[in-house]
This record gives structure tokens, C-alpha cells and sequence, in this order.
């Protein structure tokens, strides 16, 4: 039902007490998620996506979308969340579309109707505008926001690495696309479990991460590579002072001191666009791999390491969903150093060779 923004609280009213009548639904809702969709063609999926999380969170949803249009216009559709078709209630619907100029009015709109004295998680949708201040201003009142890198261009990986400085004390900034890379985390992680293993990590000389591009892909890394080579070399405190980037038809190269870091677009079917393909760290008189296999869900690890005959393991690696990882995002609200560490490390790697704003601010 189209209403406007001022009539939502009592409409929502409305519908509970209409379903408490039929159902004797008890009203829930432990947390605000706020989405603020960047495409309309993303609309969709968003709230498919928010629908799947609230039977598992009970919480109120503001999806907000905005659109071209001469005059300012501010309007919004209410309904209730339920488990299933006819099912119980779970949480509040509202989606909110801003026509024109009335996109400037969501911020303020959006925290009166959060729930009072409860938490409040802004989702960010698709990439990150270059000049605009619309992000900024949701987040004032945040206690989680959340991002997906892995839908953004290379040069963003700075920007999100000064937006998780500057949260600090604030809110927890989480990364859907960081979420994704915990199962190569692991993998990586095995490699050294063992005095075997870690005797090598002082001579890593070269690192080779293949991955599987959007179309289009301008890009020397995707935003996830760049990411997971920023925690790489966190991890091994390499130099990041002056990065010597070369690049070539299909690879770009990296020297940090005496490492180098070869990044390779591999289009793979069935691998997300940005997704890690195979990661290969050589070591003097050593060689660790992680590949995908020709299902994209099993991933061969092996390690060559002497005097330590180590079979290869195949893994099958489930792909996870983006409800999956909006709810881990949900259960686990808090500053993730890890991750402001690899973001700053990884935005520092490949800012010289990050394309550069292409417009001008506007007046």
C-alpha cells in the first residue's frame, strides 16, 4: 500500500492488530535493518534477501530506493514479514522511494522510523557513488554497517579503508565479500599449522591469485583479490611503502621488497564474479595451492614441503548465499581488526595502479 511516509507507524499499527485478531501474533522486532539499494534494478533481489533474513532475525526492514524525477517525492509501501505464506508474522516491511532531490530527505526519515531504543544495521547496496555524502549521513546513527567490496571497483578498497578508520567507537563495519574469503583464510592457515610449514614463510618469494572477473573487468585485481593479497601481506608484514606495479595483456605484477604478487583474471563458470580461482604462495625451497577444481565448490589443497610428504586434500567449499551472510553479519556485531588491517595494507597495495575519478565533482 503507497502512503505517505508520515502514515507508516499507523499502518504498521493497523496490520498488527488486524493479524493479532486472526493469529494472536505477539509484535516482534529486535533490531532496524536499514537497506539502501544504489540501483533500482537491485530492488529485487534485496528483498528477497531481507524477507529470507527476518524469519531468522525478527526485525523491522527499511529498504530504500531512490530514482531520477523532476519533483521531489518521498513515498512508502508497508507490510508485514512472515515466516511463510500465511504464516506468522515476523517483523515490519517498509520500503521507502525517493523521486529526485527527496533522496536527500532518507537519512532523516530512515532514523524516525527505526525502532526506538533498539539497534540499527545500514546495509549498503552495490558501489560506492564517488562524490556523495548520502552513506555518510545514514550511518551517523548505525550500530552495524555493512558493505559488499566485492561489488565495488578496485579504487574503493581506500575509501572503505577510511570509512573503517573513522568507525571506530561508532559502529562495526562488516564486509560481505570478507565474509566469503574465511573459508580461503582457512586453507591458507593450514598450510603453516606445523613447524614444517612455517619454516617457509620467511622465504616466500612469489604469490599468484587468480580470479574470476565481472564483465567488463578493467580492473588489475578484483576488489576480493586485492583484499585477500592486503591480508597476505599483513600477515607477513611486507614493505607497502612503494609497490613496483608491471602489468601486461591478462596479468598485472606487484614487487613488495623481494615478494612478488602476479594477479590473473580467470573466468571460471559457476564462480561469482570477483570470486578466488586458485592461490599459489612459492617459497624458496617450498609451494603452497589452493584451486578450484572443475566444480566450482571443491578446492585442491597442497603443499610441497621437504622431508614432509604431505597428501593433496580435496574440500568441497560451500558457495554461501547473501541471506547466509547478512545473518552472520547480524550474530556477530563487532570491530573486526582483521579485516580495517587488510582493507588498509590491500588499499595501499593497489592505489597506484586503482583507476582514478574519471568526473569532476559536481558543482
Amino acid at each position: 500500500m503507497r502512503l505517505e511516509v508520515g502514515d507508516v507507524d499507523r499502518e504498521l499499527t493497523r496490520l498488527w492488530e488486524q493479524d493479532a485478531h486472526k493469529q494472536g501474533s505477539a509484535r516482534v522486532g529486535l533490531l532496524t535493518l536499514v537497506a539502501l539499494v544504489s540501483e533500482p534494478r537491485l530492488l529485487e533481489r534485496v528483498q528477497k534477501v531481507v524477507a529470507d533474513v527476518v524469519k531468522v532475525h525478527p526485525l523491522r526492514t527499511i529498504v530504500a530506493v531512490w530514482k531520477d524525477g523532476a519533483t521531489p517525492a518521498l513515498t512508502a509501501d508497508v507490510e508485514l514479514h512472515r515466516v511463510s505464506a500465511g504464516g506468522a508474522v515476523c517483523g515490519d516491511a517498509i520500503t521507502l522511494e525517493a523521486v529526485g532531490a527527496a533522496r536527500e530527505w532518507l537519512p532523516g526519515n530512515a532514523d524516525r522510523l527505526a525502532l526506538a531504543d533498539l539497534p540499527v544495521c545500514v546495509w549498503w547496496v552495490g558501489d560506492l557513488p564517488d562524490y556523495d555524502d548520502l552513506f555518510d549521513r545514514m550511518v551517523v546513527n548505525a550500530d552495524v554497517v555493512i558493505v559488499n567490496s566485492q561489488e565495488m571497483d578496485l579504487r574503493d578498497l581506500e575509501k572503505l579503508s577510511v570509512i573503517a578508520a573513522r568507525s571506530h567507537g561508532r559502529y562495526a563495519l562488516a564486509d560481505l565479500a570478507w565474509i566469503r574469503l574465511h573459508s580461503i583464510q582457512d586453507l591458507v592457515a593450514r598450510f603453516f599449522d606445523d613447524e614444517a610449514g612455517r619454516a617457509h614463510l620467511a622465504s616466500v618469494q612469489r604469490i599468484e591469485i587468480e580470479f574470476s572477473p565481472r564483465e567488463g573487468e578493467k580492473d588489475a585485481a578484483s576488489t576480493r583479490s586485492g583484499l585477500l593479497f592486503g591480508w597476505i601481506a599483513h600477515v607477513l608484514k611486507l614493505p607497502i611503502v612503494a609497490p613496483q606495479w608491471r602489468r601486461g595483456e591478462g596479468w598485472a605484477e606487484v614487487q613488495l621488497g623481494g615478494v612478488t604478487a602476479r594477479f590473473e583474471p580467470k573466468l571460471r563458470p559457476g564462480v561469482r564474479p570477483g570470486g578466488i580461482v586458485r592461490l599459489s604462495i612459492q617459497c624458496q625451497d617450498a609451494r603452497f595451492d589452493i584451486a578450484r577444481e572443475d566444480d566450482p565448490q571443491v578446492f585442491r589443497w597442497s603443499r610441497e614441503v621437504p622431508g614432509v610428504p604431505t597428501p593433496s586434500q580435496l574440500l568441497r567449499i560451500k558457495s554461501l548465499d547473501e541471506t547466509t551472510l547478512l545473518c552472520r553479519c547480524l550474530e556477530r556485531p563487532k570491530q573486526d581488526a582483521l579485516l580495517e588491517a587488510s582493507m588498509h595494507v590491500g588499499s595501499r597495495i593497489v592505489r597506484p595502479i586503482a583507476p582514478r575519478l574519471s568526473g569532476r565533482p559536481p558543482e
